[in-house]
């Protein structure tokens, strides 16, 4: 038996070791173990969606905004400024003024003097013209003015047409279309 080897559990020579330069490190840690619960991740907010839905909102509503403000000035205030222009002419007794703002048709068969008549007849001191009561057709306009707002006053339709670019009382009786009190 002394030529057998010894058991493996029982060997002579003594384990390798490091050499002495070598440094000395730690063993890895051992492996941490999953944990029994994980939190859910956190709900995805949907606050920035929101708010761009809101700056969408105003920028829509601010843009129709500007698009109907820019068609009432360019397309409805011109007819109520010349109408305002007229009847302010005739309330201050310019007849001469007022009667050099209607179209060349009313001024065939017309004068000064026939306007001051009809300024006579529907007593135009104070007036007020509707700026939400304005007719547009191409080029003619047909707006509604109260005359004496403030006692219940009597309403007539003034006529206004275009022409090369300046709106102008024409049609009916000096611009009035519709409302002229007859005797």
């Amino acid at each position: 038996m002394a030529d057998e080897p010894p058991p493996p559990w029982r060997n002579p020579q003594p384990p390798a070791s490091p050499p002495p330069s070598a440094p000395w490190t730690a063993p890895p840690p051992p492996p941490t173990p999953p944990p029994a619960w994980t939190p859910r991740p956190p709900k995805r907010r949907r606050l920035r969606l929101w708010i761009y839905l809101l700056v969408g909102a105003v920028v829509a509503i601010v843009g129709l905004g500007v698009a109907s403000g820019t068609i009432w000035l360019q397309k409805i205030k011109p007819p109520i400024d010349a109408s305002n222009d007229y009847l302010r002419d005739i309330s201050n007794v310019d007849y001469e003024a007022a009667f050099d703002r209607l179209c060349p048709a009313e001024r065939v068969d017309g004068s000064p003097q026939s306007l001051e008549r009809l300024d006579d007849e529907l007593l135009i001191d104070k007036y007020e013209v509707s700026p939400f009561d304005v007719n547009l057709d191409g080029s003619t306009a047909t707006l509604r003015v109260e005359l004496a707002p403030e006692d219940d006053g009597h309403v007539v339709r003034l006529r206004l047409r275009e022409i090369d670019g300046v709106w102008r009382p024409c049609g009916g009786r000096f611009g009035f279309v519709e409302g002229i009190r007859s005797d």
